[in-house]
């Protein structure tokens, strides 16, 4: 296995020339540093990530803590972490908290103990809640898709809020009346932000609200409390994807008759919608923006930069299939 010293000698440099090449702690004249660069191409010589972080305090590693895995938004938020991080050369450690906070409690601490430069968390905590758990990580911590603001932490959101309003006023403006909402977990910032554009927007119509879990197994009980509703609503918003592949899995075996008549608006679209009928209207996230910017803010502040402690990223409402885009007035629906 290949050495510094022998890179050094077959570049025909000293070893402190190559360290200079490989840790950027000197500038190094270009021409040397392609030489350098080709001797240990030549050599297949791998610098160690170990031996580089003892020597600069930094294994240029973040921790990416994901709330729920089984999410697909997760994946793609994962997407643009990846990207930014690696064109920064850093690296990036996954890990799960299952929505649960003793997990969360242990990823963190984790990441710690493996001497990450910084942590990305998507906070599975309430609001309301007071844990010192945030304030306490000794290294820089970004949060995405969710706020905690009693910890003052920089958090990169989507402002889901406006984009639910846009939704229910676009319908509104059609002659729809009676509106549905399928909120996420309690307690989150998304679930109530969402929560929040629906109020308002409905404050002149009949609304129903569902409390959901951001599960699957939410969006399957939501379907039976929906088949239930009086009258019945003829647009109904689902806070989370996964509620949202429960509802439809649920309403195409057991009510379908609900499915023709009741318009879906979702959070994300995912493959699977594409094969749904009526097509399913969509809140579109930028979930590949969020992971580079809250990536890009997160490397900012590993290296003593300022940055703001909110970002928020716009959402774009999109109407699909016949039902949503022509129809002007409300529709008389059958029981299920």
């Amino acid at each position: 296995m290949a050495t510094i010293r022998d890179v050094a000698q077959r570049a025909g440099v000293s070893i402190a020339t190559v360290s200079h090449v490989i840790n950027g702690t000197r500038p190094v004249a270009e021409s040397t540093r392609a030489t350098v660069l080709e001797s240990m191409r030549q050599l297949n010589f791998v610098p160690s990530a170990l031996g580089r972080g003892l020597r600069t305090n930094s294994l240029k590693t973040i921790g990416f803590i994901a709330a729920d895995l089984t999410n697909p938004f997760f994946a793609q938020v994962f997407r643009g972490v990846e990207s930014m991080a690696r064109n920064a050369h850093y690296t990036v450690i996954v890990s799960h908290s299952g929505e649960d906070v003793d997990r969360e409690a242990e990823s963190i601490s984790n990441l710690i103990a493996k001497g990450v430069d910084g942590i990305l968390l998507a906070p599975v905590r309430a609001l309301w809640d007071e844990s010192s758990i945030y304030t306490s990580i000794p290294v820089p911590v970004v949060t995405y898709d969710r706020q905690l603001p009693s910890a003052q932490l920089p958090s990169v959101v989507t402002d889901s809020k406006t984009a639910v309003f846009e939704a229910v006023s676009y319908f509104k403006a059609r002659g729809h009346s009676n509106f549905a909402l399928i909120t996420g977990k309690p307690g989150l910032s998304t679930t109530l932000a969402r929560r929040t554009g629906f109020e308002e927007a409905c404050h002149d119509a009949n609304s129903s609200i569902f409390e959901g879990n951001s599960r699957y197994e939410g969006g399957v009980q939501a379907a039976h409390w929906l088949a239930s509703q009086k009258p019945q609503p003829t647009v109904t918003i689902v806070g989370n994807n996964l509620m949202a592949m429960g509802l439809v899995s649920t309403l195409q075996l057991t009510y379908p008759r609900i499915l023709e008549s009741t318009i879906l608006v979702t959070l994300d679209e995912e493959p699977w919608s594409i094969f749904v009928r009526p097509a399913l209207s969509v809140i579109s996230q930028p979930t590949h923006d969020i992971g580079v910017m809250a990536a890009k803010l997160l490397l900012q502040k590993i290296h003593h930069e300022e940055i703001p402690l909110l970002t928020t990223l716009p959402c774009t409402f999109i109407p699909r299939g016949d039902n949503a885009l022509h129809r002007d007035v409300p529709f008389e629906t059958k029981e299920g």
